[in-house]
């Protein structure tokens, strides 16, 4: 762990000390922060193992410290792809209840922007429904997408919206289906961020629906979602993308208590042809684990997607729970192959 000071050294008393600190952190530090941000948020998207390391190989992450009398007073940190250092997530900013309006979150986010531009950052990444702290964010520099609580702070002069666009516009490498890795945990962002025509993206993380269509409230979360699917050993999730971590598209697969598997994959619209490749990846990790079917939960308006797994053999099999959108709930249909 390497610490930098921000502004000035740490001082005890009244005053307030800033740091920044780079993951990994000392066992003991990290538990200190992760205490810090369970007592504030509640059970969180962030491990432990996280700020003790577990992605050094594939990410850069920093912590930024306030403190006062020696005890945490307000937090932020930044997670960027090293494969892909345009791109950055943010988040767990909180400020002791006590302290809070005395502008710590302000200048614990500042030296982040700062760091992350000065890093050749272009787009930073986060989630958030509370007003006054979009007020903060907007002030430095984030803008909200539509259709979702994600705010992007684009270095250039562009919207968040133009950023997306010009992002997936410039795609030009190969593009291979693989099975997922942490490398993912930033680039999965504007793929989910990016308004989809689909009602449903992937049913099988918790219901991973276009921002089209529903408020989507995280960026950071939606990692921790897709990693669920495969945590216990009975589902596995999949990545179109670029040696870089470009990721243009996600399938995941998860074996049900009769044994069957449930499959599902999306793409960002410029890349449709990988749909069938991120669809296969799903279905040979289920048919290694001798599943007796494989099934599909759908929109029964997302006729496309409908379409592309009756291409591949699925034929209707029965109606399934409703999807709830923004603005009503859609009826699903389960597809099913043998």
């Amino acid at each position: 762990m390497s610490v930098h000071i921000i502004g000035r050294k740490p001082v005890t008393g009244d005053e307030l000390g800033f740091a920044k600190l780079e993951v990994p952190l000392s066992e003991g530090l990290a538990r200190e922060v992760y205490a810090f941000w369970e007592r504030i948020f509640g059970p969180g998207d962030t491990p432990i193992e996280f700020l003790l390391g577990s992605e050094r190989h594939c990410n850069d992450a920093s912590v930024y410290v306030a403190r006062q009398e020696g005890r945490i007073a307000g937090t932020c940190f930044s997670v960027v792809s090293r494969a892909l250092p345009a791109l950055g997530g943010f988040g767990g900013v909180a400020t002791e209840p006590a302290l809070r309006r005395g502008g710590i979150a302000t200048r614990l986010c500042r030296a982040a922007v700062e760091d992350f531009r000065a890093g050749g950052g272009q787009a930073l990444f986060l989630g958030t429904g509370n007003p006054d702290a979009a007020r903060v964010y907007h002030r430095l520099g984030w803008r909200k997408l539509a259709g979702s609580n994600v705010w992007a702070n684009v270095t250039q002069d562009l919207s968040p919206e133009e950023f997306l666009v010009d992002y997936f516009r410039s795609i030009e490498q190969p593009i291979e289906a693989a099975p997922a890795t942490p490398r993912l945990r930033v680039p999965m962002i504007p793929l989910i961020a990016t308004p989809h025509d689909w009602h449903v993206l992937d049913a099988n993380p918790g219901g991973m629906l276009s921002t089209r269509y529903r408020l989507q409230t995280s960026t950071m979360g939606q990692y921790p979602k897709y990693q669920a699917v495969a945590e216990d050993g009975r589902g596995a999730w999949f990545a179109a993308g670029t040696d870089d971590s470009r990721a243009v598209g996600l399938s995941s697969a998860r074996l049900d208590e009769e044994g069957r598997c449930r499959v599902d994959a999306f793409t960002h619209r410029r890349f449709g042809v990988h749909w069938e490749a991120l669809a296969r990846a799903a279905m040979e990790w289920g048919e290694v684990r001798g599943a007796s079917a494989f099934r599909a939960r759908v929109s029964v308006e997302d006729e496309e997607k409908r379409g592309l797994f009756e291409s591949l053999g699925f034929r209707a099999a029965g109606a399934g729970d409703d999807f709830e959108l923004d603005s009503r709930a859609v009826g699903s249909l389960w597809l099913e192959v043998s």
